[in-house]
């Protein structure tokens, strides 16, 4: 995976690449690209072939790393990221309105109440049953175990059925050692199957039973895919694990200028005229995100409702009205009815109260779908999207005891560690004593989770990979999570990591006008050395001599510890930042990023911008390097490159030169998305499970064996990194103590902002059919008593 960050970021951060070019992010311009698009210029053009040696080798020495030879970049506290969703008020630090966001929002506290009822309020769902959070009422996601199943790829259930109840015996549904190969997939129950007919007059839904030919008419349909969590979404470039939920939100659905077609309304003049118009709100993704699942067939939907029905609907009923709210609550509660359920205002006062006149004041109505709607219900899917946006841009989970931890590390240039206070981890150990969970051993008993096991899954997380060594792994060295996992978001998927970089080699490639939402990469050889797991050098270990066709990308070793070799091409693909095919399940099962939109284009940027631009290297990619080195793991330039080669080892020469794999993209090269999704971010994991897009793991330690195992299925796609890791007991132990470590304790206790309404959450049907609610209790600022409980009530360090 991420090849640049182990390759292009060697010593050669001299990156000094060209100066800064300016970038777009709305405005068409004269070039066939589309309107957020990176436009560098073309002043770094790279079209011939060169022949470069190395001796000793590129990216190759024995023994550890030097110090430095991989940029060391910690873990930092999330509080030190910028809410994307917000602006900060300059005087007192407080969130304020993000100042774009002023053309629609005329109350910014108004609209959170709006979004935090709307997600909250089961009558959004055709039948009045389901919300946004009944798929993500516990730590942002679902940890219901029954009626979960979607039948996966092949069709039809393997093992299970439908209101199936999971058991820990169940999982993994992957398992190399027993042979189990299960492909359902633990999704989220939404509503039964039926066609919309009509809004009553009171707010009451009116549909028509539809039989589904997997769950017929009396069983709720379950999702093809794991509900990501909403926590610290805020976060990312895209939603939802295929991307399909656009960073720019149009106001209508998630796919922003891919549908043309959509636009809200604006009242123009004085007199009430409306026209419509279109919108493109940056750093909106939740809000693309939002507007899909109310419409969705399978989680909210009626098949053929729209959202004016769903506003004429929202806009006659009682916010929360089936719900009680408490009065402690943090965003609801001076709103909260006291006697009764829901709350002492309607929509259509809060809508007027948060959004600008100009998108709900006027007498005249419009025409959709050759319906006659209010100028509210027309813009429902506006007030919809942003409002429960601005209500998920309150979920940030920044205080666990980890982020508590690494704000008070500091380093020394070497990368060495030189103060910090590790008690700040010890309420992670004694929480988990005073839960009795305890680790189990290989050999028979327990043992107690200790400091040290966190501060060992810390180094084996954040340390990058160490490069080829006949001494196998050196102590102290990393796996490498974190060249995914990125940055205080621990994704790579995050709006920072793929517009502004992390990294001080994205940053320079930024300034060179690269678009960093794309990278060029080596696959890597993974067939790893005889002496240990190792990770996949861009090169066949102590390669010396290479060609490299800078037109086509293309890298050819001819040379081997100073042998010539028969040519050898090594595999080199362009993928999305963020977005990784693991080797969960086969590619074919589910393509992921590599599918398409609604529109037929596909959902990849790389994807995208090879068939739809005429001119696809207006976009310009970074790639990874091969560092030139000496035997102690100095970088030099390539003694044999060509003067006047662009390419002069990882020493760059502003404006004149780029790293290897670097520069616009081409129309033909080979991708590398099929099959990908979004690098999920790890806070407050403990409480997500079951994990991955599938579902199939049902505990973090079965995660960590997952990645130890390099993956379920060998993918010709999956990224490089995945691959044996050959951890050891203690260090699967450590991996997951640093996880439970991201633990924020406001989401553990649903303290604020995590608090929320009563929920009634449908779980399946018992043995006579009728179905079973389960009620997840109102609960105030102060949160709850009793911390909410793990999936299937698992010890997160059980195999």
């Amino acid at each position: 995976m991420r090849k640049r960050r182990l390759d292009s970021k060697r010593a050669a951060l001299t990156l000094l690449v060209g100066a800064a070019l300016s970038c777009g992010r709305e405005t068409p311009r004269a070039t066939d690209a589309p309107a957020d698009a990176i436009q560098p210029t073309d002043a770094v053009r790279q079209d011939a072939t060169y022949s470069i040696s190395c001796p000793p080798g590129f990216n190759t020495f024995i023994g550890p790393p030097p110090a430095g030879a991989l940029p060391f970049a910690p873990l930092a506290s999330l509080k030190t990221v910028a809410n994307p969703v917000f602006d900060v008020d300059p005087k007192t630090g407080a969130l304020i309105l993000r100042g774009d966001l002023g053309a629609y929002i005329a109350d910014m506290t108004s609209a959170i109440q709006l979004g935090k009822a709307l997600f909250w309020d089961i009558q959004a769902g055709s039948d009045a049953k389901v919300a946004c959070a009944t798929c993500h009422f516990q730590g942002g996601a679902d940890t219901r175990a029954k009626n979960q199943l979607n039948p996966g790829a092949n069709g039809s259930f393997d093992l299970q059925s439908t209101n199936y109840a999971l058991a820990a015996a169940d999982f993994p549904f992957v398992d190399p050692i027993t042979g189990r190969n299960n492909d359902n997939v633990v999704g989220s129950q939404g509503v039964k199957r039926s066609t919309f007919v009509s809004i009553g007059t009171n707010g009451v839904e009116s549909t028509t039973p539809l039989a589904d030919p997997v769950y017929g008419t009396n069983i709720r349909q379950a999702t093809g895919v794991n509900a990501p969590t909403t926590i610290n979404a805020a976060f990312n470039h895209r939603n939802f694990f295929n991307g399909r939920a656009q960073n720019i939100f149009n106001g209508v659905n998630p796919w922003n200028d891919r549908d043309p077609t959509a636009k809200i309304w604006k009242v123009i003049d004085t007199l009430g005229n409306v026209q419509q118009i279109d919108i493109h709100i940056p750093n909106a993704a939740l809000a693309s995100q939002a507007v899909g699942p109310p419409l969705n067939t399978t989680e909210m939907s009626s098949d053929g409702r729209t959202f004016p029905e769903l506003g004429k609907k929202m806009l006659l009923v009682k916010p929360l009205g089936l719900q009680k709210v408490d009065a402690r609550d943090s965003v609801l509660g001076g709103l909260a009815e006291t006697k009764v359920k829901g709350l002492k205002t309607t929509y259509a006062a809060l809508i007027q109260k948060a959004f600008q006149p100009n998108l709900w004041n006027t007498t005249k109505t419009v025409t959709v779908n050759n319906k006659s709607y209010t100028l509210t219900q027309a813009n429902f899917s506006l007030f919809w999207g942003l409002a429960i946006m601005l209500y998920e841009g309150t979920l940030i989970a920044d205080n666990s005891p980890m982020d508590q931890y690494v704000a008070t590390r500091t380093f020394d240039a070497a990368g060495n560690l030189t103060a910090s206070n590790p008690a700040l981890l010890d309420p992670v150990v004694n929480r988990l004593a005073a839960e009795g969970i305890t680790v189990p051993l290989a050999a028979g008993g327990t043992r107690a989770v200790t400091r040290a096991d966190i501060l060992l899954g810390l180094d084996l997380f954040e340390r990058p990979l160490p490069a080829p060594s006949v001494a196998g792994l050196p102590p102290g060295t990393g796996v490498g999570c974190s060249l995914c996992h990125v940055g205080a978001e621990t994704t790579s998927a995050s709006i920072r990591n793929v517009t502004v970089g992390v990294e001080a080699g994205d940053v320079a490639f930024k300034n060179a006008g690269f678009d960093l939402r794309m990278e060029r990469m080596f696959m890597g050889v993974r067939a790893p050395p005889p002496t240990a797991p190792q990770p996949p050098p861009p090169v066949p270990f102590l390669t010396d001599a290479i060609t490299y066709d800078s037109a086509s990308y293309a890298v050819t070793v001819t040379s081997i510890n100073g042998v010539p070799v028969t040519p050898q091409a090594v595999t080199v693909n362009t993928y999305d930042s963020g977005w990784y095919n693991i080797g969960v399940r086969p590619t074919a099962d589910n393509i992921g990023l590599g599918g398409l939109d609604a529109f037929g284009k596909p959902l990849s940027w790389t994807r995208f911008y090879q068939t739809t631009l005429a001119n696809p290297s207006t976009i310009k990619v970074g790639g990874g390097g091969l560092t030139c080195i000496d035997s102690a793991g100095n970088p030099v330039a390539p003694p044999a490159a060509p003067v006047g080669s662009p390419f002069v080892g990882e020493v760059l020469t502003p404006g004149t030169s780029v790293p290897i794999l670097s520069g616009g993209l081409t129309a033909t090269e080979a991708s590398d998305v099929m099959g990908s999704f979004k690098t999920a971010s790890l806070r407050n994991v403990e409480f997500n499970g079951p994990y991955f897009h599938t579902g199939g793991k049902s505990t973090l330690r079965q995660v960590i064996e997952f990645y130890d195992d390099g993956g379920n299925f060998a993918n010709p796609e999956t990224g490089p990194l995945i691959r044996p890791l050959g951890l050891t007991e203690n260090q699967m132990v450590g991996l997951v103590a640093f996880l439970v470590s991201l633990t924020d304790d406001r989401v553990r206790f649903q303290q604020a902002p995590f608090d929320h309404p009563e929920l009634p959450i449908p779980v399946g049907q018992d043995a006579t059919g009728a179905e079973v609610i389960n009620l997840l209790p109102a609960v105030g600022a102060t949160g709850s008593t009793t911390q909410v409980p793990r999936f299937l009530g698992l010890n997160p360090f059980q195999p």
